[in-house]
């Protein structure tokens, strides 16, 4: 589902915002989209929360002129947790009209594809998914202790 559909609270929001200065910190060329499936409320996609990344141009470095990122979270009824838990990341290299390469968070954490990025992107783009999962398990509610 789109992030910008997925903003339910002040700390969702805040876990949201966060998540695209994380990338952009690793990849500040990158535009970000809070929408990247239209205005899409697909039902089925209710356990992600999508970004998609534009660069400026097809870029040689990663191999792509997008990324999509797709958080695979879980909403938990515990009206303690306002914020979903961060099951797993993926992420896709994109130049239309495919997909050039592709990580999960899932096993071996391996990068697959038919172009994959240069040595220095793909460690940047493993510590952007290593720096998600430290954001999202902070909530606002650990830190009030």
């Amino acid at each position: 589902m789109n992030a910008s559909s997925n903003v339910s609270n002040v700390e969702t929001a805040n876990k949201i915002a966060s998540t695209a200065a994380l990338f952009r910190k690793y990849f500040p060329d990158a535009s970000v989209s809070f929408s990247p499936w239209g205005n899409s409320n697909n039902e089925s996609m209710n356990d992600t929360i999508d970004f998609a990344f534009h660069f400026p141009g097809w870029s040689p470095l990663i191999e792509c002129r997008a990324i999509l990122l797709q958080l695979r979270v879980e909403n938990e009824n515990d009206s303690n947790s306002r914020v979903p838990k961060l099951l797993g990341i993926i992420m896709r290299g994109m130049i239309v009209p495919s997909e050039r390469w592709r990580v999960a968070t899932v096993g071996e954490w391996e990068m697959t594809g038919t172009h994959l990025p240069h040595k220095e992107q793909k460690d940047n783009i493993y510590m952007v998914c290593k720096e998600l999962y430290k954001l999202f398990s902070k909530t606002s509610a650990s830190n009030k202790n």
